[in-house]
């Protein structure tokens, strides 16, 4: 919807200037093309870069003051079940001045407090400012599908939507957070509060901070609490979930793959809208794949409007840098280029866009590494072996050559690049800031291990809690670098929470016994999606209205053969970026040793590496802007 920023001064006689805001907030203003805004009061000062969706007219304008109360507001985002709520305050006594959802928030606000919170049905981060208590408070949504970041410096506190725009405060550190450069070249993404700038910190997800008279309160105001709902009505809640996602005052569009997940929410936009949507597919020139076929099955079955957009390649070196930029963040994967360029094109006729993110997540969509409990059944199964014939069979069926345990399993599985093989490339001043990155694999570890009672629930909770927010957060930025709102409706807690609720084996299950028994002496990486099934619950609820090529349908991953990509001319840019003057990169990763490990990988390239040198050339752009 919006982009926001702000600053929150310690002391009360603080005099904020209002260029300075503005020009923060010009940083974001792809975020939000249509209005600008900006209110300064007595030790705070708000800013708003605005995407008008609900209520277009200019009353509506952020920073928005409630009448009745003084009450401010820079939010981003949106209540899909603000006008229920409306209701129930107007039954109240309330009287409303516009149409908007931002109005609601603040008369909630002001009826309850922060409990209002959890009547809330959307997603959100906004900054409040109550002048009857003199408190401000920062708050995020619960699965952190809008970013907010904050930042501490001497005379007060400052937030946005990216960091971006906090940079331009004065008085904020911007030097690279070196445990978050280890924590995005293993997992694409900074995990936990951190980010990649060692004074800017992420607010939590489900999280509100409030600051009042020198001091400041964190609290969590939502975590997952699994409930139990018949599986013949997942089909209801995503339905409801994606009819209470169209709400707005202009027009929705659908992004279609042609895979299960978005073709699921393809539908039923189209069952439940009277104005049937336009799907947009996206078709990436010279890259030997093509989803658009099965994209326009699913249009032709459900009788929605379908146009095919070509897209120049995901790595042509220009549009990331530029993605780049717009996102203040390197790109994990190469496919946010094609999400971007794609919004680009919908954004000429439409400002909101419904995606199917969020379904892998919830429904073990990655079945390779939902199958850790299986592994470590075979893992102990070999302890019992002598060594010198273990090691053989563990390679046979893709376990590690010694025994581990489940965290090194997972971490297996999971990192992009192993900590040993990172560590190789890392200079002896970076790997003594990251500790030989034992602070940020113990927080992994603490944070997996604090997520469930046994390993499935480990998993499903991290992948909720931490995958899927770096997830949301990339799609986010790459949609609204288009001045377009993603929305996502596989993500509404309800759906969430009835996920959790689910034994494995309703998400994920074998083709067949034979299927299990054969698995047990092939690697994962082998059996994944051809010996089980994923996302049992939404094939079973969606086999009946969507066509068959797609309910069994394998899930794609990355199309992309980046492994030849990365070893041939299609990469020289990027190489020449590492290997032809002094790399940015230089300050953490020792280049001779990045160019053996090169030479060594491309002669023998494979996607894992391809992955892993998208990873290190995308930090070199990112740390050569910054």
């Amino acid at each position: 919807m919006c982009g926001i920023f702000g600053f929150i001064a310690h002391a009360h006689d603080t005099s904020l200037s209002r260029d300075v805001l503005e020009r923060c907030a010009e940083e974001i203003a792809h975020r939000g093309p249509d209005a600008a805004g900006c209110y300064i009061g007595r030790n705070f000062g708000f800013a708003h870069r605005r995407l008008s969706i609900i209520d277009l007219d200019p009353r509506s304008n952020q920073p928005f003051v409630e009448a009745d109360t003084g009450i401010v507001i820079t939010y981003n985002g949106e209540i899909y079940n603000f006008r229920e709520l409306r209701v129930g305050l107007e039954k109240e006594g309330a009287i409303f001045r516009t149409a908007s959802d931002t109005e609601v928030i603040c008369k909630a606000f002001a009826r309850w407090g922060p409990d209002c919170l959890h009547m809330f049905r959307g997603m959100f981060a906004f900054a409040l400012h109550d002048p009857r208590s003199q408190a401000t408070f920062l708050v995020r949504d619960r699965l952190g599908i809008k970013p907010l970041y904050y930042a501490d410096t001497p005379t007060g506190l400052a937030f946005a939507s990216q960091p971006s725009a906090i940079l331009r405060w004065p008085g904020v550190n911007a030097s690279i957070d070196p445990i978050g450069v280890s924590s995005f070249l293993s997992f694409r993404a900074v995990f936990g509060e951190r980010s990649l700038f060692s004074n800017i910190k992420k607010m939590p997800p489900g999280t509100w901070m409030r600051l009042q008279g020198g001091e400041r309160l964190h609290e969590r105001w939502w975590s997952p609490k699994p409930g139990k709902v018949e599986n013949a009505r997942i089909h209801h809640m995503i339905g409801a979930a994606v009819e209470e996602h169209l709400v707005a005052d202009t027009p929705v569009a659908a992004l279609l793959s042609g895979g299960l997940d978005s073709s699921i929410v393809a539908y039923e936009i189209t069952n439940r809208s009277s104005a049937k949507p336009t799907c947009y597919t996206g078709v990436v020139e010279g890259e030997g794949y093509d989803e658009s076929p099965f994209a326009a099955e699913v249009a032709a079955a459900i009788g929605a409007p379908h146009r095919l957009v070509p897209l120049k390649s995901t790595t042509d070196i220009e549009t990331v840098t530029r993605l780049t930029a717009l996102r203040c963040h390197p790109l994990g994967m190469h496919n946010e280029t094609a999400m971007h360029l794609l919004a680009q094109h919908v954004g000429a006729e439409c400002k909101v866009v419904l995606t199917g993110e969020g379904a892998d997540e919830l429904f073990a969509g990655y079945s390779r590494i939902y199958r850790l409990p299986f592994d470590l059944m075979r893992d102990s199964g070999l302890a019992w072996i002598p060594a010198r014939f273990g090691r053989t069979l563990r390679q046979h069926i893709g376990l590690p050559n010694e025994r581990c345990s489940e965290f090194e399993l997972f971490l297996n599985q999971y990192a992009y690049f192993p900590i040993d093989e990172k560590l190789s490339l890392a200079k002896k001043a970076w790997s003594h800031a990251i500790n030989d990155d034992e602070t940020l694999i113990g927080w992994m570890k603490e944070t997996y291990f604090s997520a469930g009672d046994s390993p499935a629930a480990r998993i499903a909770r991290f992948f909720v809690e931490h995958h899927l927010t770096a997830l949301l957060e990339m799609v986010d930025n790459t949609t609204m670098a288009a001045g377009v709102e993603a929305r996502v409706p596989f993500t509404d807690h309800r759906i969430v929470e009835r996920a959790l609720s689910m034994r494995p084996a309703e998400r994920l299950r074998w083709r067949s016994r034979w299927a299990a028994v054969k698995a047990f002496t092939t690697p994962v990486s082998s059996f994944s999606e051809r010996l089980d099934v994923s996302k049992v619950p939404l094939r079973d609820a969606y086999t009946q209205v969507l066509p068959l090529s797609v309910i069994t349908r394998k899930k794609l991953g990355f199309p992309l053969p980046l492994g030849n990509w990365a070893a041939g001319e299609g990469s020289r840019p990027f190489r020449d970026l590492l290997f032809k003057s002094t790399p940015a990169i230089a300050d953490f990763i020792d280049v001779g040793a990045l160019r053996r490990w090169y030479d060594a990988k491309a002669a023998r390239a494979s996607d894992a590496f391809g992955r892993q040198f998208w990873l290190i050339s995308n930090l070199e752009i990112f740390l050569r802007q910054h």
